[in-house]
């Protein structure tokens, strides 16, 4: 009897406008949409659709993400990566989000990071953060739609972390991650993906890892010594140039991976 009357003072606690509108999202399968989007399905003047998203995200049904931009709040959960996506568009996900959802690492973040070929501040959607770095249009490649979002591919992932190691976990993660990922890797994409990159001390790093981490070498992978950077490259970019010199790679041994802590 108790639940019947709550579930009946909640439905009374929706109006007509309020409940033909969440049913227009959820029929559409939209979970990010604005003013144009409503107006667009319901053919309602704009002030009703502005009075009716704003009671709707009063009664904490909506959340509003950003200017004009609204998600179901029982969507948050559920559908994260798609939300993450289609606030940021273009966009992929990548770095360590990507590199947990692929179960290279045991670390599980609340943070989705993105790559765009714009430039966006990061936003907050409680409890989960939204993250963009941006790249040129060169570097936008290498991403693939799983379900209803875009991510990047296991090998480019792995690329796109070498480069930007502070987006996940550093040094001794990447190691960690690239090897548990090794095995199933398509070896020709990743050496395909860091030579398209153009950054030849990304080439030297990511050569002189493989060796270090005694990781089993194809053909592709022994291509990558061709590109690799003329000049001597820090292993660890955040850390200060003095360490031993690799010449089979042109590295400045600055950081020992730590192998007892990544198998």
């Amino acid at each position: 009897m108790e639940k019947s009357k709550q579930q009946t003072t909640n439905y009374k606690g929706i109006s007509a406008n309020e409940s033909h509108l969440s049913l227009l999202v959820k029929e559409n399968d939209i979970v990010v949409f604005g003013v144009k989007e409503i107006h667009r399905l319901s053919n309602w003047n704009k002030n009703r659709v502005h009075n009716t998203l704003y009671s709707l995200e009063r009664k904490g049904l909506l959340r509003r993400v950003k200017r004009n931009s609204y998600i179901r709040s029982d969507a948050l959960n559920e559908k994260l990566f798609r939300i993450a996506t289609e606030l940021v568009k273009p966009s992929y996900i990548t770095f360590w989000t990507a590199l947990s959802f692929y179960g290279f690492t045991e670390q599980q973040v609340k943070t989705v990071q993105l790559v765009s070929t714009k430039q966006v501040d990061s936003m907050t959607i409680s409890p989960f953060k939204i993250e963009t770095a941006t790249f040129n249009r060169k570097r936008f490649y290498g991403y693939k739609k799983i379900e209803d979002f875009v991510i990047a591919t296991p090998e480019k992932t792995l690329v796109d972390s070498l480069y930007q190691l502070n987006k996940c976990g550093g040094l001794d993660e990447f190691g960690k991650c690239l090897q548990n990922a090794w095995d199933a890797l398509n070896k020709k994409a990743l050496v395909d993906y860091l030579i398209r990159f153009d950054n030849k001390s990304l080439i030297s790093r990511a050569g002189f890892i493989v060796d270090q981490l005694s990781l089993e070498k194809t053909k592709d992978v022994d291509k990558l010594s061709k590109y690799k950077s003329k000049t001597p490259v820090k292993l660890d970019p955040s850390r200060k140039k003095h360490g031993k010199h690799n010449h089979a790679w042109n590295i400045i041994i600055n950081h020992e991976i730590k192998l007892e802590e990544i198998r």
